[in-house]
């Protein structure tokens, strides 16, 4: 005579908040998209400031382009002016998917009742949107640094590592930015029209005030190209602060506009 044991189904797993974000970022492409981009502008940037001579050689126009001898620093703000509008456009759009949960009813009523409130669903968005923006950034730059290293000369280390960390705090509060905007607008594609419009129209208008400037976080956007060029961290301290206080100030304002909106 046989007997048959059986055994009581096994636990599942909860998903979490920030399993499930671990998961999306993990097969959703932006990401893979935002870190080749900033890549590819770190193997350009060197290159183009390492034989711009030679290309304006070939330029087929009649005006006469005297480019300059290539420096170390041409390799970084080459790499910084490339790179800047374009992989922070990237970026935003890759933190506007995460952000919108709201964007598709189904989604949103699942997401809804399955956390504690919208902090615990937009707070593991910003953080991994934030590390991967920063972190791409991050890998750029080592490429450019790396590349200028061996076509045109060595770098000061501290002044990469000075302007990696301040563009680190300038993506931070651009994710914010995108944050907030995410409870305004319904969809991804009004986020990042709104995003884009403060960062890219707002705030440089704003800038163009000199008692302003130096406070605004667009200042930081400047600050690896100037560093590596002579420029001194003092310059941006007082950007770095009004930059932390508005990101918490956007994440607050919109954990509470997600609290008080209805689906």
């Amino acid at each position: 005579m046989t007997t048959t044991t059986t055994y009581p189904p096994a636990p599942r797993r909860r998903m979490s908040a920030w399993r499930l974000e671990g998961l999306r970022i993990t097969r959703a492409r932006g990401g893979l998209v935002l870190l080749a981009g900033y890549a590819f502008f770190g193997l350009v940037g060197p290159l183009t400031a390492r034989f711009m001579q030679q290309i304006t050689k070939y330029a087929s126009t009649d005006l006469t382009i005297i480019a300059p001898a290539p420096i170390p620093a041409h390799g970084i703000v080459n790499f910084a002016n490339q790179a800047g509008q374009t992989g922070l456009i990237v970026a935003v759009v890759v933190a506007a998917t995460a952000l919108c949960f709201d964007a598709r009813l189904g989604l949103a009523v699942f997401y809804r009742t399955r956390a504690p409130g919208p902090f615990a669903l937009i707070w593991p968005r910003f953080v991994s949107s934030a590390a991967l923006a920063t972190s791409a950034y991050a890998l750029g730059t080592l490429v450019a640094w790396f590349e200028t290293g061996i076509l045109i000369g060595p770098l000061s280390a501290a002044s990469i590592l000075l302007g990696v960390a301040l563009q680190t705090v300038y993506l931070t509060f651009a994710v914010a930015v995108v944050a907030f905007a995410s409870t305004v607008g319904r969809s991804s594609l009004s986020t990042v029209g709104m995003s884009i419009a403060v960062l890219f129209l707002v705030l440089p208008i704003a800038a163009l005030a000199p008692a302003v400037s130096p406070w605004l976080p667009t200042k930081l956007a400047s600050a690896p190209a100037a560093l590596v060029t002579g420029g001194g961290v003092a310059d941006y301290l007082r950007a770095v602060v009004v930059s932390v206080a508005a990101t918490a100030g956007l994440l607050a304002l919109a954990v509470r506009r997600a609290r008080r909106r209805d689906l």
